[in-house]
C-alpha cells in the first residue's frame, strides 16, 4: 500500500476558522479572566461577611458589658448615696456630742476653778468705798479708857470681818488670782490678832459707854463715848 501524504482539501480548517478558533480561544481566556476576578470578589465578599459578623458578635459582647457596668454603676452611685446620708446623720450627730462635750468641759472647768481667764473680763472690780474700813483712832483723852479700847478691839473685828466677806466671796469668782488670795490670809490673820488681843485684855466689861465712830463738818473721823441705852 502506498502511504497518502497529501491531505485531503475537506480535512484541513480554512483560514476563517482559523481565525474564529482563535477568536473563541480569546473569549475563553477573557472568562477565564472574569470568573477569576469574580471568584476572588466572591472571596473577599465572603470575608467581609465573616469580619461583619465577628464585628456584630463583639458589639454584641460590648453592648452586654456596657450594659452590666450601667448597672454595677447605678448601684455603686445609690451605695454611694446611701453612705452620703449616713455620713451627714453621723456629722450631725458628732457636733451635737462636741457641743455637749464643750459645755461639760465648760462647766467641769468652772467647778475645779480654771474657767478665770474666761470671767476674768468680766468680773466687777471691788468699789474703793467698801474696802474703806470704818475705824478711827481713838483721841488722845480715851487712849487710857479701857472700855474704850476694848469697843475699839470690837469694832475694827466687824470692819474686818466685813473686808474678809468681801474678799472672800471675790476670791470665790477668783480662785487663781494670788492677790486676793493673800489678801484673805491677811484678813484672817487680823482676826486672829484681834481675837488674841481681845482675849488676852485684862479686864473686858461692859461698863454702861459704847464705841462710836462720828464724822463731824470737817470729814475726819473721831471715837466718842456715849451713854448705853438699856431700855
Amino acid at each position: 500500500f502506498q502511504r497518502d501524504t497529501v491531505s485531503s482539501p475537506e480535512s484541513a480548517p480554512t483560514f476563517a476558522e482559523l481565525f474564529e478558533i482563535n477568536d473563541l480561544k480569546g473569549q475563553v481566556q477573557e472568562n477565564d479572566t472574569v470568573i477569576l476576578k469574580l471568584r476572588e470578589t466572591l472571596n473577599s465578599l465572603s470575608g467581609d461577611v465573616k469580619e461583619r459578623k465577628t464585628y456584630k458578635q463583639l458589639y454584641d459582647l460590648i453592648k452586654s458589658s456596657c450594659v452590666q457596668s450601667k448597672e454595677q454603676c447605678d448601684d455603686l452611685i445609690n451605695k454611694v448615696n446611701l453612705n452620703s446620708v449616713e455620713v451627714s446623720d453621723l456629722n450631725a450627730s458628732l457636733q451635737e456630742k462636741v457641743l455637749v462635750i464643750t459645755a461639760l468641759k465648760d462647766q467641769l472647768n468652772k467647778f475645779k476653778g480654771k474657767a478665770v481667764l474666761t470671767e476674768a473680763a468680766s468680773l466687777n472690780p471691788i468699789e474703793t468705798e467698801l474696802l474703806q474700813v470704818d475705824v478711827a483712832p481713838l483721841v488722845p483723852k480715851l487712849r487710857k479708857n479701857r472700855t474704850a479700847h476694848t469697843d475699839y478691839i470690837r469694832h475694827t473685828q466687824e470692819e474686818a470681818a466685813t473686808l474678809r466677806e468681801i474678799v472672800e466671796s471675790e476670791r470665790l469668782l477668783s480662785p487663781l488670782n494670788t492677790s486676793l488670795d493673800y489678801a484673805c490670809k491677811y484678813t484672817r490673820r487680823i482676826q486672829e490678832l484681834l481675837m488674841i488681843l481681845q482675849q488676852t485684855c485684862p479686864s473686858i466689861t461692859n461698863l454702861g459707854t459704847k464705841l462710836v465712830a462720828v464724822t463731824p463738818k470737817n470729814k475726819i473721823k473721831q471715837i466718842r463715848l456715849t451713854a448705853q441705852n438699856t431700855k
